[in-house]
């Protein structure tokens, strides 16, 4: 009688073997994990929703902190704005003339025209020959009672406040900008009132599923997608002893509960701050979906297995003992082991299954390796495609005044000089013509262009403008090949921005030499020049990959056409002082076969 074996050890079918570890392999890990998983992931959607609203949040913190910054230096600008003052502190003897002492006045028109994110400018004044005219404002009973307008007159610097207003039938209250215009040797008073535009902000914030509201200082909310919402304190509790309060969590607005994220922007040079918050409910719906989803994929990846390892454990076990004879030939290397395997199971569906996986990946690689070569293609035709649009974004603008220029000409004289105007109008225009669209030039030809554009100028201005070109003398002009349109841009930059303005003559100086293996060209004006934060604003513009399309872009245009056809070691560079003029010097290969054109 043999030794009787214990359990463990006794012999098991390859049915119950498949039962056995489908059980310990499959359904109570797939179950522990599922649950693990459902848990985890519910966490991990929760994050997630929140780290998209904080996202949002940091977008409208970030806007919002630009254009406030931009209203304080509207505000700087109109503080600092004698004319404007003049204008204040005048009395009037006739309506006409108040009309026409504001119509000089335009740097308040020049403002708004240039600053979409501001609604309006208003001027508020007790003086009592001034009338209610474009942006200037009688102060009335109801104004002088206003609690921002006192706080204006006893505060000495600017504070941020919502102000109702009755625009067009809509009694709307925004966020303003309030601050006391100083007038010197006058007893009048004057207050500013730099009104935020609601369409812009809410046109730059707005989304389809996040709710934003800001509230000022604790204060109500002064802005929110929800128009309800206005003058309503936050859903979320605030600390107002905390300058930065943040807050990232759950809320319930109105029965709804809302994934919420609040954080504090401190007002530039303000003792004012805005809590901004982001709510959005969908998270919510995604998690409950995903829970569901995840359910069902669990009883799914349960119970389709058992049913399937029920009806099919036999014929799997009938097919081992095949199996083991197709493994046995493949051990032995027979180069016709698969011809034999026969039927029509699940191992032979995954063995061609195998075989067709192998053949995709070998065609998905060749595919991968074109697609490669495509992509390479494609971005080569963008940066040329680039850099035509760079090169045809030359602002013309200067063509127009010519033409006005010759026609004032013509009215008043009538003779040599028009035709003259004409001829030099003529080559400029015809240079513009034929280097449209062209890859390059000669840098004689583009000085030529510069002589011309000057002679224009000098139509208009006369002996205000005066110039003087200074050539290394090695250098070699006409077989020199450059970019076109490249100098006269940054020329009548200095003239709009540098002479016009001016006083006194101008002069523009234009030093071309050689530097080693760059060739230095530098236009230098004796105009207005820069303060430090205007030069350095013009400087981190170049180095952006896109600008404001409502902002001078031609100083861009060039220095990304140098970089895109020459490298980033060339491109352009800025000084400038206030009242000492601008120089602009344009870096480029001295030798011209190193540009790509």
């Amino acid at each position: 009688m043999g030794k009787k074996r214990s359990f463990f050890h006794r012999p098991m079918k390859i049915r119950g073997q498949m039962y056995a570890i489908y059980a310990a392999a499959l359904l109570i890990p797939l179950t522990i994990l599922g649950i693990m998983l459902m848990s985890t992931g519910s966490r991990m959607l929760r994050e997630h929703a929140l780290a998209v609203l904080e996202a949002d949040n940091r977008r409208v913190r970030t806007l919002l902190s630009e254009v406030t910054t931009q209203a304080y230096s509207i505000s700087e600008d109109v503080f600092f704005d004698n004319e404007l003052k003049q204008v204040l502190t005048r009395e009037y003897t006739a309506y006409s003339d108040f009309i026409a002492a504001a119509n000089g006045s335009g740097r308040l028109d020049d403002l708004l025209y240039g600053n979409q994110e501001i609604g309006h400018i208003h001027i508020y004044t007790d003086n009592p020959t001034v009338k209610n005219y474009k942006q200037f404002r009688l102060v009335t009973e109801e104004v002088a009672a206003a609690p921002w307008y006192t706080q204006a007159l006893d505060s000495s610097g600017a504070f941020w406040t919502s102000i109702r207003e009755d625009t067009y039938g809509n009694d709307s209250s925004n966020l303003c900008l309030v601050r006391r215009l100083v007038l010197p040797d006058s007893s009048w008073r004057a207050v500013m009132v730099v009104r935020l535009s609601d369409s812009y902000i809410r046109s730059r914030i707005d989304s389809t599923s996040v709710v934003d509201a800001i509230d000022l200082d604790a204060g109500g909310i002064v802005y929110s997608s929800k128009k309800g919402w206005y003058e309503q304190p936050l859903p979320v509790e605030l600390d107002t002893e905390d300058a930065f309060f943040r807050f990232s969590g759950e809320v319930e607005v109105e029965g709804t509960k809302y994934f919420a994220t609040v954080s504090t922007l401190q007002l530039n040079k303000t003792n004012c701050r805005l809590h901004i918050c982001t709510l959005d409910n969908s998270g919510f719906a995604s998690i409950r979906s995903i829970r569901g989803n995840w359910t069902l994929l669990l009883v799914l990846a349960v119970m389709v297995p058992g049913v399937i390892l029920f009806f099919f454990a036999d014929y799997f076990a009938r097919r081992v003992m095949l199996l083991r004879k197709e493994m046995h030939k493949a051990r032995h290397q027979e180069p016709d082991m698969l011809a034999t395997f026969s039927g029509n199971d699940e191992l032979t569906e995954a063995f061609e299954d195998l075989k067709v996986m192998v053949q995709d990946i070998k065609e998905k690689d060749a595919k991968m390796y074109e697609a490669e070569l495509h992509a390479q293609e494609l971005r080569s035709v963008q940066q040329a495609m680039e850099y035509k649009m760079l090169a045809s974004q030359i602002n013309p603008h200067y063509l127009y005044n010519t033409l006005e220029t010759i026609r004032m000409k013509a009215l008043t004289t009538g003779s040599r000089e028009v035709a003259d105007s004409v001829k030099i109008l003529g080559k400029t225009l015809r240079y513009v013509q034929e280097n449209t669209g062209t890859a390059f030039t000669s840098l004689r030809r583009e000085l030529e262009h510069v002589e011309n554009y000057l002679a224009i100028q000098k139509l208009r201005f006369g002996e205000r403008i005066n110039h003087t070109v200074t050539i290394q003398p090695e250098l070699d002009t006409e077989g020199y090949s450059m970019l076109p349109l490249l100098l006269q841009p940054v020329v009548e930059n200095a003239v709009v921005h540098g002479l016009e303005a001016r006083d006194g003559i101008g002069i523009i100086s234009i030093v071309i030499l050689r530097e080693g293996e760059r060739l230095k060209i530098t236009v230098r004006d004796n105009g207005t020049g820069m303060t430090h934060e205007e030069l350095q604003k013009v400087r981190e513009m170049l180095e952006k990959d896109s600008v404001d399309p409502r902002s001078s872009i031609a100083l861009y245009n060039i220095h990304r056409r140098i970089r895109l056809s020459c490298g980033t070691e060339f491109g352009l560079e800025l000084e400038s002082e206030p009242g000492r003029g601008t120089a602009v010097t344009l870096y480029l290969p001295a030798d011209s076969t190193n540009i790509t054109f």
